[in-house]
Parts: C-alpha cells; structure tokens; sequence
C-alpha cells in the first residue's frame, strides 16, 4: 500500500485531457474477443527514464524535455490513434466497445524530489508504478477509464520519467510501441515517418456459427486466454520484484544447454525458448516443487503473421493469443526449450481461430475468473524484438525502459537491453522468500 511518505515524493502540476488537434472520426469501434477477454481496467504501464546531456543544469529541465513540445505531439499522434482518444461504451447488445468520442488521453505532468538513483536498481512494483504513472481511481465507471494515461515527471537532478498506461483491453504491447514510434517523431518534427495504425479489427471475428467444442478440442489444452497474467493476487506471503540481466554470453551458453531430450538439436532453439526454459527451471527449483508435479509456461504469442490472411504490420488491436508448454517438474530441470517450441508451432491459423470462436460462445467473465494460475505456473511476457528503447523524443533515448509493475505473482516479463548490449533484461516477481532461492540459482547455468 502506498504511504503518505511515498505520496510525498511525487507533487503534481498539471492534470488534463488531451484531445485530438484535428476532427477525427466519431464512430464506434467493434473490439475483437481477443480485446474483450482482457478486463476493462487492466493497463499495461511502462516508464522510460531520460538523462540530460553532460553539463545540463536543473534550471534548465524543461528545455531538455519540454512540457509543451510533448503535450502537442500527443494531439497530433491522437488524430490517427483516435481510438485511444476514446471511452468505453457498449453496442444494443451489451457488448462492450470503443466509443470514438475525442475525449482525450490523461496527460499529467509532476515533480519529484527524487533523483536519477532512485532507478539504479530499479524494481518493478506497484509504488514505482503509482509515483511516476497514472492510476484510475477504483470506483471509476468503465465509460468513464481513460484509454491511454501519460505522466512526464521531472527529478530533482533534471532527468524526466515518462510513464504511460495504455488499456490491454484496447491494445497490445505491438501496438503500444507503434504508437510511442508515432509520438516521439511527431515530437522530432518527423510526423509522416511512422505509417498509421489500422483500425479495423473485424479481421479477426469469430466464425459464424463458431466452430462446436467437439471440432476444436484439439486446441483446448492451449487456448488460455492471456488475463492469466492478469488475475488478483492471492498468494498471502509478501511479494517482492527483480531485474536480473542477462549478456549475450550468457544467452548464447543457454542456447548451447544440451536439453534432457538428447535428440534436441541445439543449433535451432530460439533465444526466446532458452531464456524461457531456464527461467522455468530456476522457478521450479526456487518454488520447492515436487519432481512429479505437473508445471506449465503460460506465455503470449503474436497472431499477426499467423493468422490467415496475415494481419496488416500495423494491426491496432490485441493481435495475441496465449499458449501453454506442460512438463513434470523433472523434466522442466532437465532444461527443455523443444517444449516450448513445441507449443509455439501448434499456433497456426487453425489454433487461433479455434480460440477466437471459443471465446466466442464463452462468459468472458468466467474465463478470466477460471484460468487461475497455480503454484506451479510460472506465465512469461516477451518484449523482446520491441523497439523499446527507440523513443528518442529529440532529446536522447531513454536509459531505463521496463513496466512500472510486472502485474502479479509468478510473471516475467523479458526486454532487450539497449545500445550494443545484446543482452536481456529478466523482470519478475515473487514471494519474498522464493525470490531469493530464485536470484541464488539464476546464474548456475550447469
């Protein structure tokens, strides 16, 4: 909980909307089963820290990063991004949707006494997360949620915070990208550089009638919905977050890691199926889990070059669904990426429209409510390939980019690390205790 001292720390100057600069479409957006599956409230938020350049005095913070040059880029970039100017509402049926009312996104600036340290061992956590990006209250109706909140936060030694949540009920974190690409060349001057998002998300509709349970079942074991990463925390002991990073010289050991399948060929596991089966071993070991325990790895995978026909490169939507690797205990400690590899290649067309019209004819609701994670689940998000750290605004790219939280219990979430550095940074959160036996055995790579 969040205490009058940490509310201290952070003093807001500046609270508004921002609207589109130019009229833009008054219409209302059909949101796919893949937006509607994730809760109206749930956000994804990310920080980016800014340094000045050598010699920069605090006098001059708001040259470095000025207030007026964001706050104008954000109205231009709302134009084509309308629908993230826009609140929820709901069609004759009920059915929740985007009402493209122009109302504007949460524009906040702040001031702080902390200073560019407070982040040398930053750690994702709901504290961070209420001191440099916005909340919604928690009696806020769902017509009334902002669709993108934005809080730029200048320290007290002249770098700025820019935190922003954007709702995953709207979009993914492709599309949240995309849209900070289109603000920070907006802010460059460099307005027709980023090609404009595509609306439309009835591409991916559910067929009519939907597919019968009996015709997909095949795909049932894999179609957990991704509001698994995002259920309460239900888990009593304190919890506890961590940035752990790994170099290229690391990943690449791992990529080496003969598996406990000897006919495994290692030359074609991915960095992704690497990184993740080692967290999934380190966790396992860390969670004390018996060795004929059943644990899965939950993770999210792009649909957008999956899916028949291909979606648009700039689909604005969910264009994810989620995927599910099963191993006993003993095998996920023999270290084995060809399961996740494995779950990775039944995601074709058919997979994604079976979950797609599973959803169709479920209670959303219950969805979410059923897909609880265990003990023994451990679910993985990946930014990796993201161009995270390529928000330049024209004042330098950012030093920091992470989410302000991980969201819950037993989550990691995986980003490249910036520059020449071609390694990768792991956030995660756990039960205290579990946090440490899980630091203690991340580097054992044997």
């Amino acid at each position: 909980m969040e205490s009058s001292a940490d509310k201290e720390m952070v003093e807001t100057v500046q609270r508004c909307f921002v609207a589109p600069n130019e009229e833009t479409p008054k219409e209302r957006l059909w949101l796919s089963n893949l937006d509607l599956v994730m809760r109206p409230d749930c956000y994804t938020p990310i920080i980016y820290l800014y340094v000045p350049p050598e010699g920069k005095c605090n006098a001059d913070v708001e040259e470095f990063f000025s207030v007026t040059t964001i706050e104008k880029a954000l109205a231009i970039a709302l134009v084509p991004f309308y629908p993230l100017a826009g609140r929820f509402g709901t069609d004759g049926d009920g059915r929740r949707e985007i009402d493209c009312n122009g109302e504007g996104a949460l524009f906040v600036v702040a001031r702080s006494k902390l200073t560019r340290h407070h982040f040398d061992d930053f750690k994702p956590s709901t504290k961070n997360r209420n001191l440099f990006v916005p909340v919604v209250d928690s009696n806020c109706a769902v017509h009334q949620l902002p669709l993108l909140m934005l809080q730029m936060t200048y320290l007290s030694c002249g770098s700025v915070v820019l935190g922003l949540a954007f709702n995953h009920s709207v979009v993914d974190a492709h599309s949240d990208f995309h849209f900070m690409q289109a603000l920070t060349n907006i802010a460059k001057g460099n307005s027709s550089i980023v090609p404009a998002p595509y609306i439309n998300r009835t591409l991916i509709r559910a067929r009519s009638p939907p597919l019968s349970p009996s015709k997909r079942q095949a795909y049932a074991a894999g179609t957990k919905s991704e509001s698994l990463g995002h259920t309460s925390k239900e888990i009593s002991p304190p919890v506890v977050s961590t940035i752990l990073k790994l170099s290229q010289c690391q990943i690449n050991c791992l990529k080496s890691q003969r598996s406990s399948n000897k006919s495994t060929d290692s030359a074609a596991v991915s960095t992704f199926q690497a990184v993740s089966a080692h967290i999934w071993k380190v966790f396992c070991v860390a969670r004390g889990l018996a060795q004929d325990k059943e644990s899965r790895l939950i993770f999210s995978i792009g649909i957008r070059s999956r899916i028949l026909p291909p979606l648009p490169e700039y689909f604005f939507g969910n264009g994810v669904t989620s995927t599910v690797a099963t191993a006993t205990v003993s095998e996920v400690i023999g270290f084995i990426p060809e399961r996740i590899r494995e779950a990775i290649g039944q995601v074709d067309d058919a997979y994604i429209r079976a979950h797609i019209d599973d959803l169709e004819v479920a209670d959303k609701d219950r969805v979410r409510n059923s897909n609880r994670m265990t003990e023994s689940d451990i679910l993985i998000a990946s930014w990796l390939g993201m161009p995270c750290y390529d928000a330049d605004f024209g004042y330098g790219n950012p030093v920091l980019v992470s989410r302000a939280e991980t969201g819950m219990t037993g989550v990691a979430v995986l980003i490249n690390n910036p520059g020449k550095d071609k390694g990768i940074s792991v956030a995660i959160e756990l039960e205290e205790e579990t946090m440490e036996l899980f630091k203690n055995a991340f580097y054992d790579f044997n």
